[in-house]
């Protein structure tokens, strides 16, 4: 992520109504971190060093490239369609800086990451270029066990939160202005603008997109394939739900980008996670149908 000029703002969430207070959930145990039990505070944004231990659904991809991703089920990881690659790929989870084996703030340190390879890369149908459909799901090779450290973030199956979400936060490894990647995790906050000042810069932007950004921090290559997420307080629990995945930009990275649009693709992914999960025959209770 390139940064400009770090600005102080509140982190901003959204209280779901009586209305919403029956939201569906891919996977119920979604979406809440150690860090984030916590009462949200102000921080700085534009490209910061993110919590280390506030984004546990985080998943470093690496081939022949590397992207980011989530967790969204214990066998299943979103990510872009374009970051699939012929390569063996290794999908890391509880990852934070991936340059030392295990990662301590002053207080505490994170188990060390996992790597799991991944046994199958499933694009979505329409899928051609990165302007379109520009979403994958990942299967891992074996199922993965739940911890303060390895958790799903939220994906809403039942309604749309996008249309009330202003605020968005973008997480990744990707390119700063001083490295071709950076070797810790970094987030910045984002505006979400109308589709219509994307379709300005790149030509037809559609409801299959989400367009968002910033004047002083920018999502970057690297970065592709990562969340954009907004917090969501639910029956008194704040969680985190991912609605878009970092998809293209300009080629500086100065510009809004356009995210593909979670939402808009939901039905795909529910469906696909059904018939594609594989359950591991010695956890059978953990089948699909039990995260759904």
């Amino acid at each position: 992520m390139k940064n400009v000029v770090a600005i102080v703002a509140l982190l901003a969430w959204v209280c779901l109504g009586d209305g919403q207070s029956t939201l569906s959930f891919l996977d119920p145990n979604c979406g809440t971190s150690v860090a984030g039990s916590r009462r949200w505070r102000s921080r700085i944004i534009g490209g910061e060093t993110a919590n280390m231990f506030g984004n546990p659904w985080m998943v470093l991809i690496q081939s022949s490239i590397s992207c980011g991703g989530t967790l969204i089920t214990n066998r299943f990881v979103l990510t872009a369609a374009h970051c699939i690659r012929n390569s063996p790929t290794i999908a890391f989870l509880g990852e934070f800086d991936r340059s030392t084996r295990t990662d301590c703030s002053g207080r505490a340190c994170l188990p060390r990451a996992i790597g799991i390879p991944v046994d199958a890369k499933i694009a979505h149908p329409r899928y051609v270029h990165h302007s379109r459909d520009d979403i994958a799901l990942f299967r891992l090779a074996r199922t993965v066990q739940y911890t303060d450290y390895i958790k799903p973030i939220c994906l809403v199956t039942n309604y749309n939160l996008l249309p009330q979400t202003r605020v968005l936060t973008a997480t990744g490894w990707g390119e700063t202005e001083n490295t071709p990647g950076s070797n810790v995790l970094k987030t910045t906050t984002l505006t979400q603008a109308d589709r219509s000042y994307c379709s300005a810069i790149y030509g037809r932007v559609d409801m299959s997109h989400i367009c968002a950004g910033d004047y002083d921090s920018h999502v970057c290559r690297g970065d592709s394939g990562g969340p954009v997420s907004s917090n969501f307080r639910v029956n008194g629990i704040n969680r985190v739900v991912q609605l878009g995945i970092v998809s293209y930009g300009d080629t500086e990275c100065t510009q809004w980008s356009v995210f593909t649009n979670v939402m808009h693709h939901m039905n795909w992914i529910v469906d696909t996670v059904r018939r594609r999960q594989r359950p591991n025959p010695r956890n059978s209770h953990n089948r699909i149908n039990n995260l759904l």
